[in-house]
Order: structure tokens, then C-alpha cells, then sequence
């Protein structure tokens, strides 16, 4: 696992450029239309309150919550990423380079706890993810939400094919698997996806005292066209701590 991460750490450093263009300071219809409205919701934070943003790319969503008052936290493992981040408005954000699957890079960030931790489009990216789950409830206030939008694996993996009807056809789906691909035209480097059914993640969660408490499954408005108006491309899972009475 440890050739692997550098592996990806190195193809996401070699892409962050293209990245970064195709995102924007803002963000792309997925996240713009899909991804960000729900996450926000669901983490529910108000000005003052405190947001780690694990992942974090180029910043798009950082930048959202900062420009409503919320502190945050924001790491990725790619240092070009986090570079890229600070050339926008960095107003109550600190960014910080950190990976998620090194245990000693998160136990810097338990100095204090955050009222939401959140993770888009990320986990399909990363090779491991049991090491972040494990950290949640340290990381997190007893009241906060941990919101993780990533790739629907059920119907936007590489097991779909999209037919004349633009329906999809599925090949696969239970078992974990990995392979590569590119997801902007224009980067340099084919990336990693890793596939891990809907199932591995809540029961990792569980492993971990988390419990889901929404899920949400966001389509493109149907005068758009084309199949995720019917079938949603991502899905977004929030989870809370399973706190004894």
C-alpha cells in the first residue's frame, strides 16, 4: 500500500495544474450543482464554528464555508495542490499538508476537535481509508456531522457502460477493486480509482461508533439530458458518532 500511496501522490502532484484550471475558484457543475449545496447542508455549521476539510484539492469548498465565517482546516497530500489553494482567498483557512492514511500526519490535527469534518470526491482517490475512519471521533465534537461525497459506485465506476437510451449497465459492483483512469481530459497522468462498495463504508463507519443519519443521492436536472438525470453520479453519506446513553 505504501508504493501505491506514493504513487498517487505523485500522479496528483503532476495533475493538480490541469485540476485547478478545470475546477476553478469555485468549482465545476458537479460540485457546484451536486455536491456542494447538500455537504453544506448536511454539515449544518454556523459563523465561529470549526470545519476540517480532509482533501481538500485546490480549496473549492473550503473557500465556500470560509466565505460564510466558518474556520477551517483544510489538508491535502499533495503539496502542489495545497500551493495551488493559497493563490485564492485563504480568509479563515489554514491549509496544511497532510495524508490521510498516515496515522502521524493526522495526530497533528487532534490539538482540538472540529463541529463538522467533511471529504469530497476523495475516498475513491485514496488507497486506504480505514486509518482517517479510525481518527473521526477524535477529530469530531459529540454533536458534529462527518459528511464524504464520493463517485456512486453503483452507477459511475468503472464497471459502467451507457447505452443508446442512456441507461447504464452495470458489469460489476460488490468486490473492491482498483484500477485507472482520467477524469479531466487535459491532465497528464491516468489516476488511481479505488472501487469500494456503498456497504464498505457503513460498516467501516460502524466499526468506528459512526452511524449514518442522511444519504443523499443527487441527479442533474432532467432538461439537462444524458443518464446521471437519471441515474445519480455521486453519492454523499453523512454520519454522526454513536454516542451511548
Amino acid at each position: 500500500m505504501k508504493n501505491v500511496n506514493q504513487e498517487n501522490k505523485k500522479i496528483w502532484n503532476t495533475n493538480a495544474e490541469e485540476w485547478d484550471k478545470a475546477m476553478g475558484e469555485f468549482g465545476n457543475d458537479w460540485h457546484l450543482q451536486l455536491i456542494a449545496p447538500e455537504t453544506e447542508r448536511l454539515l449544518s455549521l454556523s459563523e465561529g464554528q470549526f470545519l476540517l476539510d480532509a482533501g481538500c484539492g485546490n480549496g473549492i469548498f473550503s473557500r465556500r464555508m470560509a466565505n460564510k465565517g466558518v474556520k477551517v482546516t483544510a489538508f491535502d497530500f499533495s503539496e502542489t495542490n495545497i500551493t495551488l489553494s493559497k493563490k485564492y482567498n485563504n480568509d479563515h483557512i489554514n491549509y496544511q499538508v497532510l495524508d490521510m492514511t498516515s496515522e502521524a500526519d493526522l495526530m497533528q490535527l487532534l490539538h482540538k476537535k472540529y463541529d463538522g469534518i467533511v471529504s469530497n470526491m476523495v475516498f475513491m482517490d485514496v488507497p486506504e481509508v480505514e486509518t482517517f475512519f479510525s481518527k473521526i471521533n477524535a477529530l469530531m465534537k459529540d454533536d458534529g456531522h462527518f459528511v464524504f461525497s464520493i463517485q456512486h459506485p453503483c452507477f459511475n465506476s468503472e464497471f459502467m457502460e451507457i447505452t443508446d437510451q442512456d441507461d447504464i449497465l452495470m458489469k460489476g459492483y460488490i468486490d473492491v477493486s482498483t484500477s485507472k483512469g482520467k477524469a479531466v481530459s487535459e491532465q497528464k497522468e491516468e489516476q488511481f480509482y479505488f472501487h469500494r462498495p456503498i456497504s464498505y463504508y457503513i460498516n467501516l463507519g460502524a466499526k468506528n461508533d459512526l452511524v449514518v443519519d442522511a444519504c443523499i443521492e443527487p441527479t442533474f436536472e432532467k432538461e439537462k439530458g444524458g443518464p446521471f438525470a437519471k441515474f445519480p453520479p455521486i453519492i454523499i453519506i453523512s454520519m454522526r458518532k454513536l454516542i451511548s446513553k
